[in-house]
């Protein structure tokens, strides 16, 4: 079976939707390709699957298209989304009211045009029971496919709590932990902060951690010098993380049905590490949490009081219920149980098209179609380690005319990398030139090259530059990434995203961008914004060492042989 993955975002939510269900396909023998929403390539490549799986992929004239091939083809459409943003419906959306009015009528835009893009489907997937009841209420041909956790993220988990175990058991502080991911969880910490307050009041030695973007609620205003703050780790590294706590707090604000319907995510990453999870007792938590046996649920103060007051007072109670949650995840939401529930699902949308006939898709909302973006090849996260901490863009450099360079130094943490991205930014011109880009070694020998037609640069998007081979020996490694356009000078030309320099004690930084980023030899004032990748065999110690570039544009592995050791990632070029 051959699988088209065409994913509308990255991150950690890509991972979780697309790279793991590519991975489950693939350890059962299937071939996945994983493509931008937005890619050139699709409609090339669609006859030569057998089933197209969409992740959050709002409609476009060329969505519209591709959707439009597909069934005339006979070819099964599933669409899959993991939040509640398929309904226009204030009561069931997120708060939007820190946005401006504009800025509600395109996320309300965007929620339609998902819609219009499941609907168009013959199949609908999600994580949570609330996401799949409410597609069934709307007529979809619903099914239910829980969140997993894949064999790199357990042995990094496993690693991890036996690092932590002894410093864990060594003191007499406990620590509460929570973990944001994105900036949209304010109200749901704020929803436990008076029995947070509480319980710290009443266990003075106990602190919490929060980590990534969070607003502290004013409850803890005054416990200020308890609660220690961490910026977002790459998610190879946040399994450490969670492990130094002693206590995962994954609080929701159930009442809103946005909320109602998340997933168990802070629960897998818990459970991987061998950490307790206290969670809110919405349908996601109730499956994944047996209350008492591998963690707790709350849902009202006093039970978040009783809970955590258990947990902080009885380290044996923290490690009972962490050693079942860390057995429970292996067995439940393993990439084995997911695969093969996932193949069923296939399985069944594929039986039931071919009775139905070739385009079985229901009526279609009315979907204010945005003008289609310009074709560009535009790079997605691929199943691999983080060579280096990435840097987001706050900021645009200077252009890349005919004839100059830009330069950045980078340095690679861990060794096998196979990729580096740069952010691209057009403004949506129509770039005639050719961009080349080269990562050059310390001797100055290149790693890698390519050279980018100027109308395949994505907009304020990922472009790739792929090595050959894995660099095994990369990790403490200096490289130098270079940025040349051809041509004369003048004329459209593109930037690329920037990011203010992070540097560690002294002069030295501690990973990614070496110094400022520099045009013809004139130092900027920030850093590029650049993230890479390594092979996940050398991380985990695995036997087969690496040997070249994967096989085409697509994730592939043989039978019983975890994908996520193969070297699973989406293309030699794949993910550009």
């Amino acid at each position: 079976m051959r699988v088209l993955f065409v994913s509308g975002i990255d991150g950690f939510c890509h991972r979780y939707q697309v790279l793991h269900r590519a991975a489950q396909l693939a350890a059962l023998g299937a071939t996945a390709t994983v493509r931008h929403f937005a890619d050139p390539r699709l409609p090339d490549e669609l006859a030569a699957h057998d089933l197209l799986f969409l992740y959050r992929v709002p409609e476009t004239a060329r969505v519209r298209t591709i959707l439009a091939a597909a069934g005339d083809l006979g070819i099964p459409r599933i669409a899959s989304i993991d939040d509640l943003v398929f309904v226009d419906d204030p009561r069931c959306l997120p708060d939007l009211e820190h946005l401006t009015a504009a800025e509600r009528d395109e996320w309300r835009a965007g929620v339609r045009r998902y819609r219009a893009t499941i609907a168009r489907c013959d199949a609908f997937v999600a994580p949570t029971e609330p996401l799949v009841r409410i597609a069934d209420g709307l007529g979809w041909r619903a099914h239910l496919h829980r969140n997993s956790v894949s064999p790199a993220e357990l042995e990094l988990g496993r690693r991890a709590r036996a690092a932590a175990a002894p410093a864990r058991a060594a003191r007499s502080a406990p620590v509460l932990g929570y973990f944001s991911g994105t900036p949209s969880h304010d109200e749901d910490f704020a929803s436990i902060a008076r029995a947070l307050r509480d319980v710290l009041l009443a266990e003075p030695s106990a602190r919490l951690l929060i980590t990534g973007p969070l607003a502290l609620p004013p409850e803890l205003d005054d416990l200020a010098d308890r609660v220690e703050r961490r910026a977002l780790v790459p998610w190879d590294a946040l399994p450490a993380l969670v492990a130094s706590v002693d206590v995962s707090l994954a609080p929701l604000l159930a009442e809103r049905p946005f909320a109602a319907a998340k997933g168990e995510i802070k629960y897998l990453e818990a459970a991987a590490v061998g950490v307790p999870t206290v969670a809110t007792a919405t349908a996601a938590y109730r499956h994944a949490i047996h209350d008492g046996e591998n963690g707790f649920l709350a849902s009202t103060q006093d039970e978040w009081r009783r809970a955590l007051g258990a947990l902080l007072a009885d380290p044996a109670l923290r490690q009972r219920l962490g050693t079942a949650a860390a057995s429970d995840v292996v067995r439940r939401y393993g990439e084995a149980a997911r695969a093969n529930e996932l193949l069923a699902i296939v399985e069944e949308v594929r039986g039931g098209l071919r009775r139905r006939g070739r385009d079985a898709s229901g009526p279609v909302p009315a979907a204010e179609g945005p003008p289609d973006e310009r074709p560009a090849r535009i790079a997605l996260e691929p199943d691999a380690r983080s060579a280096f901490p990435p840097s987001g863009a706050d900021r645009v450099s200077p252009a890349v005319t005919g004839g100059t360079t830009l330069v950045q130094r980078l340095r690679v943490v861990h060794d096998g990398l196979l990729r580096v991205d740069v952010h691209a930014v057009t403004y949506g011109q129509a770039i005639a030139r050719n961009v080349c880009l080269t990562l050059r070694r310390e001797d100055g020998s290149a790693a890698a090259c390519r050279t980018v037609p100027g109308a395949e640069l994505p907009d304020r998007g990922w472009l790739a530059l792929e090595l050959d081979a894995p660099e095994l020996r990369s990790g403490g490694c200096t490289y130098v990434l270079e940025i040349a356009a051809d041509g004369a000078r003048g004329g459209s030309a593109p930037a690329f995203g920037s990011t203010e320099m992070r540097t560690g004690a002294g002069d030295a930084p501690a990973s990614g961008p070496l110094g400022a980023a520099a045009l013809d030899g004139d130092a900027l004032d920030g850093a590029l914004a650049v993230r890479g990748f390594a092979d996940w065999r050398l991380a985990l110690g695995a036997e087969d060492a690496p040997s070249g570039r994967s096989e085409g544009s697509t994730v592939a592995a043989r039978k019983g042989r975890p994908a996520a050791r193969t070297r699973a990632f989406a293309g030699s070029e794949g993910r550009a």
